[in-house]
């Protein structure tokens, strides 16, 4: 992501960070805080405070590293998606269940690093050792995404990408997303709530 600092007049150096708002911002509650080179830490400490206080799950990073966390995350799952779809191995659809019946309930309840606890770090060392999932090589581009994008897939905005959505205007399914999306939240906070008790 854009490193603003060097565009940054040095008289405000220390009071400038990047406050980085996840997608759809009114709905999601994860807001990176990232430091400049010069960024007094009070200043950290106030906007955290800040955030908090608006309700949001502020991430106060000690540096600016691109991507933060949940981007670096879903560049490395894109990059796997890609070489899946490219490959022939799986669809569009195939992918989706197996995020949305296994990981995503999961990691929504738990997280990544709970979830590593539940599996056991004994098991999860052995795997680390074991080395036996290869990435990707990183090519810079998708046989699949290419030849949707040239097909006018672009997805929802255009009414088709890997799924089609009709003549249905794009307002809508925005809208039945963010429903889902506060339904889902509202479930995590209550699961949440209940931990805490």
């Amino acid at each position: 992501h854009l490193d603003i600092f060097p565009l940054v007049p040095a008289s405000r150096q220390a009071m400038t960070l990047i406050a980085h708002w996840y997608t759809p911002p009114y709905i999601c509650d994860l807001v990176d805080l990232a430091p400049g080179p010069e960024t007094k830490p009070e200043v950290m400490s106030m906007m955290r405070d800040l955030y908090l206080g608006m309700g949001k799950e502020p991430i106060v990073f000690k540096t600016m590293i691109d991507g933060y966390i949940a981007n670096r995350l879903q560049a490395a799952m894109h990059l796997e998606v890609f070489h899946l779809l490219d490959e022939g191995l799986v669809t569009a659809e195939d992918i989706d269940r197996s995020v949305r019946h296994g990981l995503a309930l999961r990691f929504a309840t738990l997280g990544i690093m709970r979830k590593a606890d539940f599996t056991g770090l004994d098991m999860m060392r052995r795997a680390v050792t074991n080395a036996t999932y290869k990435p990707p090589e990183v090519t810079g581009k998708s046989e699949t995404l290419e030849k949707l994008v040239a097909a006018g897939r672009g997805g929802v905005m255009s009414g088709a990408g890997f799924f089609d959505y009709g003549n249905r205007p794009a307002e809508e399914l925005f809208r039945e997303r963010d429903i889902e999306l506060i339904e889902l939240k509202r479930a995590l906070q209550a699961i949440e709530r209940k931990r805490k008790a």
